[in-house]
């Protein structure tokens, strides 16, 4: 007997939403993003969570200076309680800002048949951007709902929107996305 292979078109990217990630800046993106995943979950929509897995040494930490965070192995790399990771659902470690620079980000979306994605989280203009634009020179169709996106800067934010503005990536709400499931 041959196993089926699961085909979806479609999947939900949900970027480094973590413990060791979450300041304030996040807490009005949780809700929307929870939301989006539980409208794709009762569609049978995959949901893979593209997270930070670092090293202590890690080079963002010793060039840039940026207290070390998302630690491989360690509870705060662990996607946040809020969003309800599931066994069904895929967990992507990248050690770079893009889900698709040297993970199986790209080989497990292609295997399932996905061709657009769904992309939201946290650093807009920093791991949201990388990974969004990454996607789209992979070829999928990208979807971003700008109120399932945050970041610690509001202008990175405020620019990363824009760039997705002027690329027909963005839709305003996460109740528009929802419709395109």
């Amino acid at each position: 007997m041959v196993e089926k292979t699961i085909t979806q078109q479609k999947a939900v990217i949900v970027v480094d939403m973590q413990r060791d990630n979450m300041g304030k800046f996040c807490q009005g993106v949780i809700p929307k993003i929870k939301l989006l995943i539980q409208k794709a979950r009762e569609k049978g929509i995959p949901i893979i969570f593209a997270c930070d897995s670092r090293y202590p040494g890690d080079f963002l930490f010793t060039r840039l200076g940026l207290r070390p965070h998302a630690i491989r192995g360690t509870e705060g790399a662990k996607v946040i309680d809020e969003l309800d990771p599931r066994p069904t659902d895929f967990i992507v470690e990248k050690r770079m800002l893009s889900g698709f620079f040297q993970s199986d980000l790209d080989f497990t979306l292609r295997q399932m048949g996905s061709k657009i994605l769904f992309v939201t989280g946290q650093a807009t203009g920093g791991c949201v951007l990388k990974t969004v634009m990454d996607a789209f020179e992979f070829g999928y169709e990208v979807v971003v709902p700008a109120d399932c996106c945050a970041s610690p800067s509001v202008e990175d934010h405020e620019w990363a929107l824009q760039y997705f503005k002027r690329r027909n990536m963005l839709k305003p709400t996460v109740e528009e996305v929802i419709e395109m499931l």
